[in-house]
């Protein structure tokens, strides 16, 4: 698999000749990071740290339960949330100082998130699923593969898919690094974070012979994705490490350890924090529902030309599985029984069967993820008898909302092709995670408590005042950051639009003479336009000019680290 985009992907880019647009402004474009030997080196090396630190920290965990002790000390870590198999826990400080707490971290900027005042928190317990199955969820090999997976379940506003550092191979199927930008939606009084971040996913062998999953979301920074500060949005830091086993089959064992950073120094925002980094580590455990959802929705595809004759057909009148009929009532009768048509294989099923539960494909042209009625058998099938291999195209889900996209943005690539002025990502047609309002009308978790959303409408949260900490600290560009920081060229490509205003043709019949009381207001609306324009574009102008500078700077900044450590 290549490391570049492909063309089928990203052909309105290539036909532009320009970074894309973001629906918010930013010059981004997916696929924008190629990896060097060197890149590869170094992040793989990352993952690798993270992955072997939290199998050292589940050893010890392993130990104390071993000795009938709590898993994690209880003078240092406080449980703060518990839900359905799933229990959360926070470090709290014991008297101790931020710095001696920080020491206690293994990674700089890690350490630093620490000293700011942010604290790690870690998940145990259990979550129905398979190794594969959440490892298939949270790949990603290109933009919609991307916007495929996020649609699940609470979409960020915008999403890009940076590039990959290492992809699946038949050997490793499940061994990825890619480079991903996020933009979450956040209600409008608040202040707008980002997150630039590696995620890596691999299936070893530990030492002791037992198979086990992992998932890294380290925060990097990266001179293609510079913080953009000049468009009102700071840059938050995530380091995540979550560790999958499989005692018995259908039963995922997860730990989770993890910092998020939103690069200010916490004042009252403690439980507010910690409510965000608790969302965040339920949000990776959806992993297991997204690779659900991708094999029924390869099942359907597959099933979908022997769909097409069963659908001419009428629907048998009794459940295939269970040969019950339908009630008198049906859907009326809160107890009765009704008939169902799977949407994977078209069988005739009862309410009974299908427990009145629904399950999500990405499959329809309204949303790009759709909840429908399943069958046990497909939802077994899909579990047991479909073995992914992530590098075959065909295990490559993208949802069938934005292939539709795709196809109709091609037709108007002649159009953009005669204007050479900027466009959007929305304006062209390529999918984004903006492009619908919703994937399914509901963006709540699975779980009924989510403090996360509840906090969000705090006053402390909202927009900072003169007492915050400026941009240029969030940005947080130390000396000696190490793997957060690469040295790196930025150059901003984009061109002011130089063409003419959109005019409305008219025809003859719809000429309406003007009086010289209209044609002065008129002259008044066209002056009083022309200098908003004017406005809007010098505003714009001075935005790419500090977004070059401050890339300047950063690489700079960098090249001086280098020299000292010489």
């Amino acid at each position: 698999m290549s490391l570049s985009p492909s063309l089928d992907d990203y052909w309105i880019t290539a036909a532009l000749g320009q970074p894309e647009l973001r629906p918010v402004g930013i010059p981004l474009s997916p696929g924008c990071f190629q990896a060097t030997d060197a890149d590869r080196e170094r992040y793989t090396s990352l993952i690798r740290g993270r992955v072997d630190s939290l199998l050292r920290d589940e050893a010890s965990y392993k130990e104390r339960r071993e000795r009938n002790e709590d898993f994690l000390h209880a003078g240092e870590w406080k449980q703060v949330k518990k839900e359905k198999d799933l229990t959360f826990y926070r470090r709290f400080q014991r008297g101790r100082s931020l710095r001696e707490l920080a020491l206690e971290e293994e990674l700089p900027e890690i350490q630093r998130a620490v000293e700011r005042g942010y604290t790690s928190m870690i998940c145990d317990g259990f979550v129905n699923g398979t190794i594969e199955d959440m490892l298939y969820g949270m790949t990603a090999s290109s933009q919609d593969d991307l916007l495929t997976g996020f649609s699940y379940k609470d979409p960020p506003k915008d999403c890009v898919w940076l590039g990959s550092v290492e992809t699946a191979t038949p050997a490793t199927p499940f061994h990825t690094a890619d480079l991903i930008w996020a933009l979450p939606k956040l209600p409008p009084m608040l202040d707008q974070v980002d997150v630039c971040y590696l995620k890596g996913t691999g299936q070893e062998i530990d030492a002791n012979g037992e198979r086990y999953g992992y998932l890294v979301l380290h925060g990097v920074h990266i001179a293609q994705c510079p913080a953009f500060a000049a468009h009102g949005i700071s840059r938050a830091k995530m380091y995540f490490a979550c560790l999958f086993r499989e005692p018995q089959p259908g039963v995922l064992k997860v730990t989770v350890r993890g910092i998020f950073d939103l690069s200010k120094k916490v004042r009252m925002l403690k439980g507010l924090v910690s409510a965000a980094t608790t969302s965040i580590m339920i949000g990776l455990l959806n992993g297991v529902g997204i690779g659900e959802a991708k094999k029924l929705t390869l099942l359907a595809r597959r099933n979908r030309s022997r769909l097409r004759d069963l659908f001419n057909t009428p629907r048998q009148s009794m459940c295939y599985m269970c040969c019950k009929r339908a009630s008198f009532l049906g859907r009326t009768n809160l107890f009765g029984t009704h008939l169902t048509t799977c949407y994977v294989c078209g069988c005739t099923v009862c309410s009974q069967c299908t427990r009145g539960t629904k399950r999500r494909v990405f499959l329809g042209a309204k949303y790009p993820c759709s909840k429908v009625d399943c069958c046990p058998r497909c939802v077994r099938e899909a579990a047991t008898t479909i073995h992914v291999c992530p590098a075959d195209p065909e295990y490559q889900i993208v949802a069938e909302f934005y292939l539709n996209l795709n196809q109709s943005s091609a037709s108007k690539l002649p159009e953009i092709l005669q204007n050479n002025g900027m466009k959007t990502n929305a304006s062209t047609g390529i999918p984004t995670a903006s492009t619908t309002n919703r994937s399914l009308g509901e963006y709540q978790l699975e779980f009924e408590d989510d403090s996360f959303s509840i906090s969000l409408s705090l006053p402390e949260l909202r927009q900072s005042s003169e007492g915050d900490v400026s941009n240029a600290d969030m940005v947080d560009m130390e000396p000696g950051s190490g793997l957060e920081a690469e040295a790196g060229s930025f150059e901003s490509s984009i061109s002011i639009w130089g063409g003419s205003r959109h005019r409305i043709s008219f025809d003859d019949d719809d000429f309406v003479p003007t009086l010289s009381s209209d044609t002065m207001y008129s002259d008044r609306l066209n002056a009083n336009a022309g200098l908003a324009e004017k406005v809007e574009q010098r505003l714009l102008e001075l935005n790419i000019k500090a977004e070059y500078t401050y890339a300047q700077t950063q690489e700079t900044m960098m090249i001086m680290q280098q020299g000292e450590r010489r």
